[in-house]
């Protein structure tokens, strides 16, 4: 697992960077916002399981990846995870504290999940 991670972590840290990646992976994360310091944060297309799916974005040399829960119809966001990675694919840090965050449909986390929403085919969306 961690070689998969370290892979994962250098293709996700060149696409939110400079923008460039492989085709594959340009497909595969969207660029859903930027944080305070101008790098962007993509949805992961790959990992989307119902209405959870997964967030990343630059955190130092390495990558934090955010995990969610949408409850389409109801318009709710849930955070279950937030886990930081170093440049060597390393779990650094984690939290898994739960909770509801408000549901801003110009945020990273807004736009994620209107994203996955619109893939599943909920009613509103």
């Amino acid at each position: 697992m961690h070689f998969k991670i370290s892979g994962m972590v250098g293709a996700i840290a060149i696409l939110l960077s400079n923008g460039s990646a492989i085709a594959e992976n340009a497909q595969r994360y969207i660029t859903v916002g930027h944080d305070k310091l101008g790098n962007s944060v993509a949805l992961d297309t790959k990992t989307i399981k119902g209405t959870t799916y997964k967030l990343y974005g630059m955190y130092g040399d390495g990558i934090f990846e955010t995990t969610f829960d949408a409850s389409c119809k109801e318009s709710r966001l849930f955070r279950n995870r937030i886990a930081i990675y170093g440049s060597d694919g390393q779990l650094l840090q984690e939290d898994e504290e739960k909770g509801e965050i408000p549901f801003i449909a110009n945020s990273s986390p807004g736009k994620g999940m209107q994203i996955v929403c619109q893939k599943i085919g909920a009613d509103g969306w």
